[in-house]
């Protein structure tokens, strides 16, 4: 539509919103469907008591591609009495430090100095906010910050992860408003929302957002492929395969 084209502000960009996991490092890694796979199985049998990694994988995944978090997954599945009888009661601290230490942190590849030096003159000159957003739970998505040597942009207060806005999370717009309201955001429509969701996208851009999708270098890693980017959706204001991309996107 050309009726922006007069709106000498609607380029500007205040905030930035970043997804961690499959954004700010490539899906193609194989980091998540390790996080997403074999360790959170493991600990659904070591801790949760279910009977084997197959019965584990069975509830997660079923809950999982409702929530697209797994610590609300195995929130919801435990209310609806799809544990074993004698799990004790699932924490999402818990499941937070088990993956930030047993996590294979060397598959998320070299830290990312390149995206920390541009993003860094954004928030210096510019004035942008960052802040970082995940379903992840909060002392794992630090870790995984803290490894790509990118928690310094954020630090505690522009970190928000599933913890912090339970019951909610990403998509549902009251997750992203708790962020809002934390952030003291004013104008929506000077966010942007930097994704490799679809459902997170197109949430994004219902509240008003502009969005950028990180379509990652291949599909291999990816654990929900009915969730995996589409460019040409209605959605995605802009794509990028990888993050090193985003400082040729921003407007």
């Amino acid at each position: 539509s050309n009726e922006n084209n007069n709106d000498k502000n609607n380029n500007i960009v205040s905030t930035i919103i970043f997804d961690v996991d499959d954004t700010l490092y490539d899906v193609g890694t194989g980091f998540t469907a390790h996080r997403n796979g074999e360790i959170v199985q493991q600990y659904m049998v070591d801790h949760l008591h279910f009977k084997s990694l197959a019965a584990a994988k069975s509830i997660r995944d079923e809950y999982f591609a409702k929530y697209h978090s797994t610590a609300k997954a195995l929130t919801v599945a435990q209310k609806d009495g799809r544990f074993p009888p004698n799990a004790p009661e699932f924490s999402v601290v818990h499941l937070a430090n088990y993956w930030a230490d047993k996590l294979d942190y060397t598959k998320l590849g070299p830290p990312k100095r390149d995206v920390f030096t541009f993003l860094e003159t954004l928030q210096r000159d510019h004035n942008v906010t960052l802040v970082a957003f995940s379903n992840g739970p909060r002392n794992y998505v630090k870790r995984v910050l803290e490894e790509l040597e990118l928690f310094d942009l954020f630090g505690d207060e522009r970190l928000f992860a599933v913890d912090d806005v339970l019951p909610y999370c990403k998509p549902e717009k009251e997750a992203f408003q708790t962020i809002f309201d934390c952030i003291g955001c004013t104008s929506v429509e000077s966010c942007v929302m930097v994704e490799d969701s679809m459902k997170n996208i197109r949430s994004a851009k219902s509240l008003g957002m502009k969005t950028i999708l990180v379509t990652g270098s291949n599909e291999e890693g990816r654990i929900l492929p009915e969730d995996k980017p589409d460019f040409k959706d209605d959605a995605v204001d802009c794509s990028i395969s990888k993050i090193e991309d985003l400082l040729n996107a921003l407007p």
